[in-house]
Order: structure tokens, then C-alpha cells, then sequence
């Protein structure tokens, strides 16, 4: 569609802003790197399955500055980091070595839908736990586990899933003070089951929050690690094209996560490790963010603010605020199906303007998903391409309504 509408202004797509790809300071570490043909040897040969040990010792010193403790605080973890080509390749692995088919996983509703595709392609059992907004409901969550306990389905739940930093879809982070809660509640309940129930910690959008400070991570609540499987990237706050995320695994995956991932590529590319460890030392990872934190804070507030103009006066229209990432989540009035087949849709490509679908962001489990919402992105668009797709948004919407009417 796009291809066939230049014009075609996209809130759908969850990129980054082109503007910000941070060429010059990795061009400059590439040009250091190849000078020293020892070290450029090293980086273009094969390395580890864990990752290259210079940059998992500094992904841990990330951990530890945005936790605010002490330097070495975490370094007994190392053995249990492991790099990825991306995050979305620890979702995998991690649901590779977990799941079975008929197997439960607990997600937010909405929730990160790729992910949900995922899930799927492993036969799971995906059923979605309400979420207010402060993100998911713990006693949604307990209740659903109480019931499953009834079903004599407890066995089969292995994993809770919470994306906890401005959710990819909704925008929302989890409260700091269900965070905690959260570790607690799988605990209990991993003792009732008896095998361990993990939760899944999908924290991609960490980092890129533009009010207000960082709640301590839900992994770090988890004192001994053997709960939470924490999933971090480089994707969204540094370099997508690097294709480089993290994890930091439960001593009983290590094992599992790395053979598969040795048969998946023995690997993940040394080249853009060694570049990405050089890129932290020299302090420009950190530049970055703070770049991408100021970029990225006058698109949220230019969509918000388009939002109030266009769609404030409409009655049965809601939407997220969100306090970083990239996402709003927008909410039309009852009956209107913003699905692809739907009215909603279909005018706003004749307007000029698309966005993601909200039915795509929700489990089969526990009902029938809303038909009336849509995640919108505010990364890739220029500011007064932002103003004027939510205009075009509002303008679908007065024909969808007046048809109606």
C-alpha cells in the first residue's frame, strides 16, 4: 500500500527515526577496530555461542548503572549472559526450550503481538491477563491461576510474560509497586505447581523513558535470578542494523537456550559485538539514548498534542499517555471494528494514513478481543507528518461515524 501511496503517511510501522542512526560514531569505532589488523582479525572470526565476554561484562555494567547499584554488584551473572541477534531471537529460544505443545503462557492484554505469532508456531496455550494503567492486573493474573489450579491445568502454565517498560503495544509500563509482586506471586505459585513458572521480562523499550525516573526492573526484584529471564536490545536504543539483544537467563536455562542457539548459528555475529562493546566504552551508546530520548519526547508530545486537538472532542475516543517508548494506544467508540476488513481501515486508506490493527495484540484466551483499538507510532514520521496522519485519523473516523449515523 505504501509502495503504491507515496503520500501514504505510516503510524504503523515500529521503526526508528532514520534521522538519529548513529553513523559517525560508529563509523569512527569501525575505522579504530580495522587499524589494528590483530583486532580486526579477532572481531571478523568466529566467536563464542555465549557472546564475546568483553561486551557480556559491560552489558552487565549497563544492568548495574540503570539498576543504580554498585559496579560488580552483578558480575556472578555472567556466566548466565547470554548476546542474541536480536531480542527476538531469546524470545524464541526461550519459548523453544520451555514450551511444549498445550503448554500455557500468561500474557498482558494487549500484548506484543509478534510474540503472540511466536507462541503459536510452538502449539502454546496463550491466555491474555486484563491490564489497567499501571499494565497487568496481578490479581487478574492470580485469579487466572486459581482457576487453571481448579482445571487441574496448572501443571502445564510455564511462563508469564509482561513486556514492563512502555509496552509495545499500549505504551504502558508495569507499576514499580507490582513489580515485586509479580516475582512473589510466580514464586508461590511455582511452589503450588511444582515445577517452575518463569516470567519473561521483555524490557526492549528500557531506557527510552522521557518522564519521570526508571522503576527498578522486575528482574531485579528477583533476587537469586532463577525466576525472571530479563530481554534486552540494542534495537531501539541504539542501532537496529547492529541486530544485537541480550539476555540474562535462570541458571536452568543457560544450558537449553545455548545448545539451541548453537544449532541456530553458532552464534551470534563477533563483528558487531566487538563494535557494539567499543561503542559503550567510549561513551557513545550513552550519547545516543540521550539523543534518541530528546527526539523521541517532542514526537510522543506532538502526537499527544495532535490527539487532543483531533480526537478530544470525540466522544468514546481514549488513548494512552505514555511516559517513553514509542507507542500510543488508541481506543474508538464501541462497534466501530478497526480490523483490516473493517470501515475504520478501509477510510483511512483513502485518507492516507495506516496504522496497526488492536486485535492483532490480543490472546484467543480468555474471550473475544476489542475490534475497536490501534497501536499508532510516533518514531519513524517527521512532526508535521504526526499531526497530519492523526488529522487524516480523525477525518476516517467523522465518515465512519456519519455513515453510522
Amino acid at each position: 500500500m505504501a509502495l503504491a501511496n507515496p503520500s501514504l503517511i505510516s503510524l504503523a510501522a515500529g521503526f526508528v527515526d532514520q534521522a538519529t542512526l548513529p553513523v559517525e560514531p560508529t563509523a569512527k569505532d569501525v575505522a579504530i577496530l580495522a587499524s589494528s589488523q590483530a583486532e580486526a582479525r579477532r572481531a571478523l572470526q568466529y566467536g563464542t555461542t555465549a557472546g564475546d565476554d568483553g561486551l557480556r561484562s559491560k552489558l552487565l555494567g549497563l544492568i548495574e548503572a540503570n539498576e543504580g547499584v554498585a559496579p560488580g554488584t552483578y558480575a556472578t551473572f555472567l556466566p548466565r549472559v547470554v548476546v542474541t541477534t536480536g531480542s527476538q531471537q531469546l524470545l524464541y529460544l526461550v519459548a523453544e526450550a520451555l514450551l511444549d505443545p498445550g503448554d500455557i503462557v500468561l500474557v498482558e492484554s494487549p500484548t506484543y503481538f509478534v510474540f503472540l505469532g511466536l507462541l503459536e508456531s510452538r502449539g502454546a496455550r496463550v491466555i491474555g491477563i486484563e491490564t489497567d494503567e499501571h499494565g497487568m492486573r496481578l490479581d487478574v493474573l492470580n485469579d487466572t491461576l486459581t482457576h487453571l489450579e481448579a482445571e487441574g491445568q496448572l501443571g502445564k502454565v510455564k511462563l508469564i510474560y509482561t513486556v514492563s517498560e512502555h509496552s509495545n503495544p499500549s505504551g504502558i509500563s508495569l507499576g514499580a509497586d507490582r513489580r515485586g509482586e509479580l516475582v512473589t506471586l510466580a514464586k508461590r505459585w511455582s511452589d503450588e505447581s511444582g515445577h517452575r513458572i518463569f516470567i519473561l521480562e521483555d524490557s526492549a523499550y528500557r531506557g527510552l523513558t522521557y518522564d519521570g525516573a526508571e522503576p527498578p526492573s522486575v528482574w531485579r526484584h528477583d533476587v537469586d535470578g532463577e525466576t525472571v529471564i530479563l530481554a534486552r536490545t540494542f534495537s531501539k536504543t541504539f542501532s537496529p542494523g547492529l541486530k544485537t539483544g541480550y539476555g540474562v537467563l535462570p541458571s536452568a536455562l543457560v544450558e537449553p537456550v545455548l545448545r539451541l542457539k548453537g544449532n541456530h548459528d553458532f552464534g551470534s555475529s563477533n563483528f558487531n559485538q566487538v563494535v557494539l562493546s567499543r561503542l559503550i566504552e567510549d561513551g557513545s551508546y550513552h550519547a545516543q539514548i540521550d539523543v534518541l530520548v530528546d527526539r523521541y519526547r517532542g514526537k510522543r508530545d506532538v502526537m499527544l498534542g495532535a490527539l487532543d486537538k483531533y480526537f478530544g472532542p470525540i466522544e468514546g475516543v481514549s488513548w494512552t499517555r505514555p511516559s517513553g517508548g514509542l507507542y500510543v494506544w488508541l481506543t474508538l467508540p464501541e462497534g466501530l471494528d478497526t480490523g483490516l476488513a473493517g470501515p475504520f481501515f478501509q477510510r483511512c486508506v483513502e485518507e492516507g494514513v495506516m496504522y496497526v490493527p488492536g486485535v492483532y495484540a490480543f490472546a484467543n484466551e480468555p474471550g473475544a478481543p476489542p475490534r475497536n483499538q490501534a497501536r499508532l507510532c510516533f518514531g519513524v514520521p517527521e512532526k508535521d507528518a504526526l499531526v497530519e496522519g492523526i488529522k487524516r485519523l480523525s477525518t476516517a473516523l467523522a465518515g465512519c461515524l456519519t455513515a453510522v449515523g
